[in-house]
C-alpha cells in the first residue's frame, strides 16, 4: 500500500512538473479493446510476424491505457496531438519527469511552451495501465495494438470535456516505445492512424545486439515488497545498471536524475524484450518517419562507429522503411540513450518539435 501511495505520488509530481504557467495537464484514462493473435513461444523475436497459425495463440481483452494529457493554457495548434510512449522498464514519467535543478527535463512542458498537446501512455502491463495477469499477454502485437487504439481513439472521441478530437496524431517513441511504434507500422501499413513517426533511441537492433535475459530478471526477485505478487514472466533492470542509459561521461548528466531513474523503474516482459528485434522486418508504412539518436549512447553508438556518419547510418536504416514519404535520422550530439534525462535534453526536444510541426504542416 505504501509503494502504490508512493507511485502515485510521482505520478502527481509529473503532472505538476509539466503543468507550468503555459500548460493545463491532466489525468486520463482510455479503453482500448485488443483483439490480436501472439505468439505462444514469447522468446519469438519476430512478435509472431513470420509465425504460422498453429504457433499463435488469441488475445481477447479490453484494457484502461493510462495517460497524462496536456495542452497550452493559451494559444495551441488545434488538430494536432503528439502520443508519446516510453521505453523498457520507464513510464509515462520519461515524457515529464519531477526533477528540475533549474533545468527542463520535461518534453511536456517544452512541447507546451510550444503551442503542442500531448499525451503520454503507460504501455499495457505497465504503471497505472491494466496489467494482465498473465505476462505473456503483453507482447508487441498486443501492445501496439492498444497504442495503435489509442491514436484511433483520440481521433474520433473527445480526450476531455469540450475539446474536439484530434486531427492529426504523431507517435514519438523512447528505445523500445518506439519499437512498439515501427512494429505497429510494419503491421498496419498505411493504414495506420500515425500521421507521423519520430523514433528516438533506436536503430536496427542485431541479434548480437540484445543482453542475455539475466541482465533483467524477474522484478518479483528484484523487488519483491513491490512486485512480489506478479508472474516471472514481468521483468526489470537489476539495481546499478540504468547509467548504460546515460552518457560514458558521468558530467553530462545529474546524479539526482539518476537515483530518481532507478528508484522510479518499472517492469516490462520476457516478450518485449526479445521482439524489440522485430524493427528489422520492412515495413509498409507511408508516413514521414524520423530517428533520433545520441551520439552518446552506450547501447548503439559508443564504441560501434555507427553514428559517425549520418549519411550511411540513414541509408542503413532507411532500408526498412522504403514506402515512408520521406526519411531522416538525426544524431544528437552529447545526449546517451535517454536523451530526456541527461544535460542535453534541450537539443533533442527542439528536434522533436521541429519535425512534430514540419509533419503536420505547422510553420516553422
Amino acid at each position: 500500500m505504501f509503494l502504490s501511495a508512493l507511485s502515485a505520488l510521482f505520478y502527481l509530481s509529473s503532472i505538476y512538473v509539466a503543468a507550468g504557467a503555459s500548460c493545463a495537464c491532466s489525468s486520463v484514462t482510455i479503453p482500448v479493446r485488443v483483439d490480436t493473435l501472439v505468439p505462444k513461444d514469447v522468446t519469438d523475436i519476430y512478435g509472431g510476424l513470420k509465425s504460422n497459425a498453429s504457433s499463435l495463440r488469441p488475445v481477447n481483452a479490453t484494457y484502461d491505457v493510462y495517460g497524462v494529457f496536456c495542452r497550452p493554457d493559451s494559444y495551441f495548434f488545434l488538430g494536432v496531438l503528439q502520443l508519446l510512449v516510453h521505453g523498457f522498464t520507464y513510464d509515462s514519467q520519461y515524457w515529464s519527469p519531477p526533477v528540475e535543478e533549474f533545468r527542463n527535463y520535461s518534453y511536456a512542458a517544452y512541447s507546451c511552451d510550444r503551442g503542442l498537446s500531448s499525451l503520454a501512455i503507460d504501455w499495457v502491463g505497465v504503471g497505472l495501465s491494466s496489467r494482465p495477469a498473465n505476462s505473456s499477454d503483453v507482447q508487441f502485437l498486443s501492445c501496439a495494438s492498444a497504442v495503435s487504439q489509442v491514436a484511433r481513439y483520440v481521433k474520433t472521441n473527445s480526450i476531455v470535456p469540450g475539446l474536439l478530437p484530434f486531427e492529426k496524431v504523431i507517435g514519438i517513441g523512447h528505445s523500445a516505445g518506439s519499437g512498439l511504434l515501427n512494429f505497429g507500422a510494419i503491421t498496419e501499413g498505411a493504414q495506420s492512424p500515425f500521421a507521423g513517426l519520430i523514433l528516438t533511441g533506436e536503430l536496427i537492433v542485431q541479434s548480437g545486439e540484445i543482453p542475455p535475459l539475466s541482465a533483467a530478471p524477474p522484478a518479483r526477485d528484484v523487488d519483491p515488497l513491490r512486485w512480489g505478487a506478479l508472474d516471472p514472466g514481468y521483468i526489470t533492470s537489476l539495481a546499478g545498471t540504468r547509467s548504460a542509459f546515460y552518457p560514458p561521461n558521468a558530467t553530462s548528466f545529474s546524479p539526482r536524475m539518476l537515483q530518481f531513474d532507478e528508484f522510479t523503474k518499472d517492469v516490462g516482459t520476457v516478450g518485449a524484450y526479445y521482439q524489440i528485434l522485430s524493427n528489422s522486418l520492412a515495413t509498409n508504412y507511408t508516413g514521414p518517419v524520423a530517428k533520433v539518436i545520441g551520439s552518446e549512447d552506450q547501447l548503439f553508438c559508443v564504441g560501434t562507429g555507427r553514428c559517425a556518419n549520418v549519411t550511411a547510418l540513414t541509408a542503413a536504416e532507411r532500408v526498412v522503411w522504403p514506402k515512408a514519404q520521406r526519411f531522416e535520422v538525426v544524431v544528437s550530439q552529447g545526449s546517451g540513450h535517454c536523451m530526456n534525462l541527461d544535460f542535453f535534453a534541450n537539443g533533442p526536444f527542439n528536434t522533436f518539435v521541429h519535425y512534430v510541426k514540419q509533419f503536420t504542416g505547422i510553420p516553422l
